[in-house]
Parts: C-alpha cells; structure tokens; sequence
C-alpha cells in the first residue's frame, strides 16, 4: 500500500508543478490533496498501533489475518 500512495504522491506533485507558475503555488496545491491523504493513512496507523498493544493483541491479529 506505500508504494500505491507514493506513486500517488509522486503523480499529483507532478501534475501541480505542471499547473503552476511558481513552485510555492505547486507545493501549496499538492499539499491540499497530501494531507487529507496523510491524515487517513495516520489514522490507520495508529489503529494498528493500538490493535499491537492492546490485551487482546492476538486475537485481534488472528481475526484480522482471517478476514483478508
């Protein structure tokens, strides 16, 4: 899946650098399409993070493994 968002990532900064005059006004437009990106991503991370520590942290591994 990082590699799918980084190829993203790399598209959209290359569309904005091509759709404006100034690098500033590129990266200012890439990053209204980056951080809601980054933001869904972090979110996932942390549920993860919370799933590895939590009393329950194998089980929650083994229905997650199951269910893919």
């Amino acid at each position: 899946m990082a590699v799918g968002r980084a190829g993203c990532d790399g598209a959209d900064l290359a569309q904005a650098l091509t759709e404006h005059a100034t690098a500033d006004g590129a990266v200012t437009a890439y990053e209204k399409i980056l951080i809601p990106r980054s933001v869904e991503a972090a979110e996932g991370a942390a549920e993860g993070i919370d799933g590895a520590f939590a009393p329950d942290s194998a089980e929650q591994a083994l229905a997650h493994m199951t269910a893919h």
